[in-house]
């Protein structure tokens, strides 16, 4: 049924294209930009990209007041022929286009018989489509010898009706993006698709022929799933089977700022695969951004398998309210005897962890989740700042600095301690992997 309606909305576009063009939004303020040129519709705009342009938003859309670039349709759209730019990026600029019922999609990329080498890149916001059969990006592709390519960077696509992106005789690259579709996150036919990073979430498994976040066949309706391009290792790919076994969500976990070569990489990775530490999102790490305390609790209970559903809606702090997203790790860390509090009954989640509180943490990790003994202690009396140690942590720093867990900070000449450093999310990968590497060691 959705291949039938969906070629009959092809034909329907092309039947269009014979129409003059209709006008863009009336409304005076400025929607996009291109260079120095405003325009008062994101449609008005799209007639005049040019190869090599960028449309910018200035705005958020509502397709409501979009007049589809052919025909007397609503919404955001671009039609290509012979004579439109072949290659050119929309810059969402941290905006939304949003799309009801009375649009085909958030956003429309119609290839005739006569476009070819069409490329677009869609980049830094959201689509969001409701409505029966509206897709969040809807794109068709006429012509037999070039395929458009659909480029997504930092996007968010939702769609509660249909499909987030709906893809047809097309290839689509997605380099980091969010996708939900309530029948599919991706529907492809036809068609490529190269996924480096995102997370992509079929909203509804319970649905009828759907429910599967990524859906793939070939011109014959047949799976295709092992077209689908993915990343090597050490990008994290869950589930790992779901070419096999039709999955409702699939992960594709492949930091972009946690590049090759940095001391972290390794252990950043580890703790991601499995499942200890997650991202920003599925394709940002933020590796020099500072750990809270919540967060250095929610870590440690990744590490241990925790099972914190008997947690929930149970607090000990006064300043961690039982609905805080925190609040089951920090009672589980607090029942284990993991973390104590910062006194007077608080937890002061949302802190930056400094380096000799994640040694504490780590310390009463190890004595109560690992069972590890203790190994030889090494004074902290050989740093030039042991002084700045302070008495309820200097047990933990010493095991941890003699167990190789935690090292010194090297710089003008000296290595110290900076036990009232915060911590990096880098360095807690680094800490928590070196801790359960101890165990076995």
């Amino acid at each position: 049924m959705k291949t039938i309606s969906k070629r009959l909305a092809a034909l329907v576009l092309a039947s269009c294209m014979t129409c003059g063009m209709a006008a863009g939004a009336s409304a005076a303020s400025v929607v996009a930009s291109i260079g120095n040129k405003n325009y008062t519709s994101l449609n008005a705009a799209l007639r005049a990209v040019k190869t090599g342009e960028t449309v910018v938003l200035k705005s958020n859309v509502n397709n409501a007041n979009e007049t589809q670039t052919v025909g007397t349709g609503k919404g955001a759209s671009f039609f290509a022929s012979h004579d439109t730019a072949k290659s050119f990026t929309i810059d969402l600029n941290g905006h939304t286009i949003t799309a009801g019922k009375e649009s085909e999609a958030g956003l429309l990329i119609y290839a005739d018989e006569n476009a070819q080498n069409l490329s677009i890149t869609l980049k830094n916001g959201t689509i969001s489509a409701s409505g029966d059969d509206v897709s969040g990006i809807l794109i068709m592709d006429d012509n037999a010898v070039t395929a458009t390519t659909v480029t997504l960077a930092n996007m968010t696509v939702k769609a509660t009706g249909e499909a987030g992106v709906d893809c047809w005789d097309s290839a689509l690259v997605v380099q980091s993006a969010n996708v939900q579709g309530r029948v599919n996150a991706i529907y492809a036919e036809n068609a490529t698709v190269n996924l480096t990073a995102g997370q992509f979430t079929a909203t509804d498994s319970d649905i009828e022929n759907g429910g599967e976040a990524i859906f793939v066949i070939d011109s014959e309706g047949t799976w295709a799933g092992d077209t689908v391009q993915m990343p090597g290792a050490p990008a994290v790919i869950r589930p790992t089977d779901w070419k096999i076994n039709p999955a409702s969500t699939v992960t594709i976990t492949n930091f972009a700022d946690v590049p090759s070569g940095k001391w972290y990489h390794d252990y950043v990775y580890k703790m991601a695969s499995q499942g200890v530490v997650n991202g920003a999102n599925a394709w940002t790490f933020n590796p020099d951004g500072k750990v809270t305390r919540e967060e250095f609790a929610q870590i440690l209970a990744g590490a241990a398998g925790a099972d914190l559903s008997a947690y929930k809606g149970k607090t000990s702090f006064k300043d961690v309210a039982a609905s805080r997203w925190s609040a089951p790790a920090i009672e589980w860390a607090k029942e284990i005897g993991v973390v104590n509090g910062t006194g007077n009954g608080k937890f002061t989640p949302a802190a930056s962890i400094t380096r000799q509180e994640a040694c504490v943490m780590l310390y009463q990790y190890q004595k109560k989740i690992m069972n590890m003994p203790v190994k030889d202690i090494v004074s902290v009396g050989t740093y030039p700042d042991s002084s700045k140690v302070a008495s309820w942590a200097k047990e933990a720093v010493q095991v941890m600095l003699r167990e190789g867990v935690m090292s010194g900070v090297s710089g003008n000449g000296k290595t110290t301690i900076s036990p009232n450093s915060t911590a990096t999310r880098a360095q807690a990968c680094k800490l928590i992997a070196a801790l359960l590497e101890a165990e076995t060691a």
